[in-house]
């Protein structure tokens, strides 16, 4: 569904809450909008009640909480569990996988482990997108790490600040769990 700045609201309450606090810009990177779009939805969060700033940034408030928990229990319900459950399982491994691999990013053979993983689970996120579309943007986010890590900037494998392979990771972890109901 549209919102403020033609942003996709339940996209734009899941990174919230992923990420906890959250500015415009970075809002508008995750999403892969305008920052004018990113300024447009956070404003509309805000004086919706949704959001309330803090620090420098914007947080759910506990309406934005349970405005986003009534639309991700809507989208469940669109969703075949068996299916992402089984998708679940196939992550897995991959994610035991990526967190041995992260352990040590100055490995000999870190980028080619990484840019293997990633290979093969763009399959499974790409049926993970077929199941919940909006999901598919997490592709563009390993796309743009992977990308940055391959041309030597490591700090794009692990950092926490921004929209690194790991942080992209979790949270994609994240969702679908929440899509398989764990």
């Amino acid at each position: 569904m549209a919102f403020a700045g033609n942003v996709d609201e339940l996209a734009l309450l899941q990174t919230v809450r992923l990420k906890k606090q959250v500015t415009a810009e970075v809002v508008a990177a995750h999403l892969g909008v305008s920052v004018a779009a990113g300024e447009a939805a956070v404003a509309a969060l805000v004086a919706q009640g949704k959001a309330a700033e803090n620090d420098g940034g914007i947080g759910l408030t506990d309406a934005g909480i349970a405005e986003l928990d009534d639309q991700l229990d809507a989208e469940r319900v669109s969703i075949d569990e068996g299916s992402i459950a089984e998708l679940y399982e196939q992550f897995l491994p991959l994610d035991e996988e990526l967190a041995r691999l992260l352990e040590d990013p100055d490995a000999d053979g870190f980028v080619d482990g990484i840019v293997d993983l990633d290979r093969r689970a763009q399959n499974l996120f790409d049926d993970v997108s077929a199941f919940v579309p909006r999901l598919s943007r997490y592709q563009d986010l390993f796309a743009e790490a992977l990308q940055k890590i391959k041309g030597g900037a490591l700090a794009w494998a692990t950092a926490a600040n921004i929209d690194s392979y790991a942080t992209v990771w979790r949270e994609m972890r994240a969702e679908i769990a929440g899509a398989a109901g764990r």
